[in-house]
């Protein structure tokens, strides 16, 4: 319950309650019992988004009686507090307009539509009231838009972070690449180091040249895997292959072009999925290393021709 709006019918039930008093009304013990059941009735009936249409009806009620029965016109004016909680749309201010016209009305019949001076304080008094309530609207509104406003730069913030922060990962990746090819660094080793890189629960390399498996630390080598891959790069989710490597996302990629695969890379991720820019630079960089060590080996195997046939020659 709101304890600003619970005042407001406390005052007004000890606004009647004085006006008795002071007036020595016939009907003063009707006004006083009146006043105790208006006020309880709404400390006790439960509220909901509704019950402020049916607790206005009731104020309206009890306003308009206590103006008829004590003959004090400026009771109406009683109403005035009460528009603060309609000033909301369109439609609460008309209804709240159309039920205080009532008290009004008993309070110019009382004193034979002779005293005007309670409608224009009235007015002035629902005016002025609503200027303030359409300040503070603006206050709150203008306070939203620079809340959403912070709201949506801290999320571009964020999102401009992120794909700073994958463009260094992507650097980072194509630096150990690059040592890599330049150093002849065997592909069983640079796995631990990408697998840092990424930030990757396991990477599993299938060199399929020497039928050796390797792997890091966290994860095994399981061959099951190698009968479902299938494509240059795949990712999977609620796949076997996840059953397999015990984790939700994983990125298999093949080492090698067209028929001639020389390996297959499997990246284990439990918390995010791989970005595929990503993969596909590691999948790229490592097609020209096998392609580099291919060619080198055939260069050094020709050069040992060479030499042997060299050999002969002169020995001959």
């Amino acid at each position: 319950m709101n304890i600003f709006q619970a005042l407001i019918r406390f005052f007004i039930a000890i606004t009647v309650v004085l006006a008795t008093i002071n007036g020595n009304i016939e009907y003063s013990g009707a006004l006083f019992s009146l006043s105790g059941i208006y006020f309880l009735s709404y400390l006790l009936v439960p509220k909901n988004p509704n019950t402020k249409y049916l607790f206005l009806l009731f104020d309206i009620l009890f306003i308009s009686i206590s103006t008829y029965l004590t003959g004090y016109v400026h009771l109406s004016l009683l109403t005035v507090p009460l528009f603060v909680e309609f000033v909301r749309n369109y439609r609460d201010t008309v209804y709240f307009l159309a039920l205080s016209c009532v008290p009004l009305f008993v309070s110019s019949y009382v004193s034979y539509f002779s005293e005007f001076t309670f409608l224009t304080i009235t007015l002035s008094g629902l005016i002025g009231i609503y200027g303030l309530y359409h300040s503070l609207s603006n206050i709150e509104k203008q306070f939203k838009e620079a809340k959403n406003e912070m709201e949506n730069l801290y999320i571009k913030n964020i999102s401009y972070q992120e794909k700073i922060n994958q463009q260094d990962k992507i650097l980072k990746i194509l630096k150990s690449l690059n040592k890599m090819r330049e150093e002849k660094i065997p592909l069983k080793l640079w796995i631990y180091d990408i697998n840092e890189i990424l930030g990757t629960d396991g990477i599993v390399y299938f060199d399929l040249l020497n039928s050796r498996c390797y792997s890091t630390e966290k994860v095994k080598c399981e061959k099951d895997a190698l009968k479902i891959i299938e494509g240059d790069f795949q990712f999977y989710h609620n796949h076997d292959i996840n059953r397999i490597f015990n984790a939700p996302y994983v990125c298999g990629i093949t080492i090698g072009k067209g028929e001639e695969i020389d390996g297959v890379l499997f990246f284990v991720s439990k918390l995010k999925p791989l970005n595929p820019e990503t993969v596909k630079i590691i999948k790229d960089q490592l097609d020209l290393y096998m392609l580099e060590l291919s060619a080198e080996k055939i260069s050094q195997k020709d050069s040992s021709i060479t030499a042997s046939r060299q050999e002969e020659t002169d020995s001959n």
